[in-house]
């Protein structure tokens, strides 16, 4: 940081990343300094009033006072100390970074509000360990009795856990559990923790509302009218399923493609995709948040949108194998829903850069992620495949051979074309050899 860097934030005024001080205070310091770390960093300025006028500081051990006042706050930071001279006089200037740490100053967690500092409530505090990584939701002990586990549940995942990964089970039904944190001791007895309860339990979404899935299909772009509005609850494992049937009964085909000697359906979205979408989403959610996971289907996009952002260190670009709910992560795993760890946001490209009509975007939030399947017909159809789509909604069914002295290129040409309109559901064919025509297919 230099001198000029000093003015312009000077210039800019007070606000969430800058913060004037008049003259030293360990109390006001320190609470801006733990805000600034827990929001979005920032500099604090001693020696400014709130004008944004240059008063000085004139005590020599400013400095000091500085680096005791920061050792109040836990975990200690690591910031930047500076003195500047501007107008003849000396100001102290902290650079403060944005931490993936949660900060305290004497048991009070600060944010910055504005150009204000705010406490945060003991649910806002659990939120944000659990943002953190530092809480782990699904490890904790459920509030449910032991009962409320389905026994034939957890009898069908050891049973597929042996069969997809090979891995036997030990000992009874009871010693699994325990080894698989389905359940921990509470006292004198076990009750479920929060994972067991909401991958082996019918009665989850009973003790966690915010576990059941929201999809709603709009018929506009504006979310003003809806052709169906539903809800997915139960065991998660279960929720997957249903939202995957879902999809496979009420997506178009539009078209397909011979795979070996079968030909296979191509949906208007990669049902591969929306799946792993959905199962990220239950995954990865941060669970001490009240909002649903919720599935958004407009004509021109699908969003998939759950509670919580992308852990410390983990982006769209490197995505690393950090689970908010590591017991989560591990079930679906051992049961063949998820194939490797950290390969999610992998797939879902290659599987829309293998499809012919949509792309994806990831948009991260500090408390939210929503994955947003793109249709792009527009985008893969040229000047070429739009003139023969044209020409068969003019003539009606046509011969290729017709389509090709219509348009004057060779018939090859428009063969190839054919077969790729086709692909896209866009076009079929009647009759066979040389009887065959095309028309325009409409959904």
């Amino acid at each position: 940081m230099d001198v000029n860097d000093v003015i312009d934030a000077i210039k800019s005024g007070e606000g969430v990343r800058v913060e004037f001080k008049r003259r030293f205070s360990k109390e006001g310091f320190a609470e801006t300094v733990c805000a600034m770390l827990n929001t979005e960093g920032g500099v604090v300025l001693i020696g400014v009033d709130d004008s944004g006028r240059v008063i000085g500081v004139e005590d020599p051990g400013i400095v000091e006072k500085v680096t005791a006042a920061l050792q109040a706050i836990q975990p200690p930071p690591e910031v930047g100390i500076e003195k500047f001279r501007l107008d003849d006089r000396v100001i102290c200037v902290v650079r403060v970074p944005k931490s993936d740490k949660l900060h305290s100053y004497r048991g009070r967690v600060f944010v910055r509000l504005g150009a204000s500092n705010r406490p945060l409530s003991v649910m806002e505090i659990v939120e944000r360990a659990a943002e953190s990584l530092f809480v782990y939701f699904d490890h904790l002990p459920s509030s449910a009795p032991l009962d409320a586990i389905n026994e034939e549940y957890v009898e069908e995942y050891l049973r597929r856990r042996e069969e997809v990964r090979g891995v036997a089970r030990r000992g009874d039904l009871m010693e699994n559990m325990v080894r698989l944190r389905i359940v921990v001791r509470k006292g004198s007895g076990y009750v479920p923790t929060n994972g067991g309860l909401l991958f082996f339990s019918d009665a989850a979404d009973e003790y966690f509302p915010n576990s059941r899935v929201r999809l709603v299909w709009f018929k506009d772009e504006e979310m003003r009218e809806y052709s169906d509005s539903r809800e997915f609850g139960g065991p998660l494992w279960k929720v997957v399923d249903e939202i995957y049937e879902y999809f496979v009964r009420n997506l178009k085909r539009v078209g397909g493609e011979v795979v070996g000697w079968r030909r296979v359906e191509v949906f208007e979205y990669p049902l591969r995709a929306l799946r792993e979408a959905v199962i990220n989403a239950l995954i990865h959610r941060n669970y001490f948040d009240p909002g649903q996971v919720q599935i958004f289907i407009f004509p021109s996009r699908i969003v998939i949108r759950n509670p919580g952002g992308f852990p410390p260190g983990v982006t769209v670009d490197e995505p690393l194998h950090k689970p908010r709910n590591p017991l989560l992560a591990q079930y679906m795993y051992d049961i063949g829903y998820i194939e490797k760890y950290g390969i999610g946001i992998k797939l879902i490209r290659e599987e829309c850069e293998r499809h012919p009509l949509v792309s994806v975007e990831f948009r991260t939030r500090p408390f939210y992620t929503e994955v947003v399947f793109h249709k792009r017909e527009a985008a893969i159809l040229d000047e070429l495949d739009r003139r023969i789509v044209e020409v068969l909604e003019r003539k009606g069914s046509m011969m290729s051979s017709e389509i090709a002295s219509e348009l004057g290129v060779s018939k090859p040409t428009v063969l190839k074309r054919l077969r790729k309109l086709i692909s896209l559901g866009l076009v079929r064919e009647e009759g066979r050899g040389a009887r065959r025509r095309y028309r325009v297919a409409r959904h």
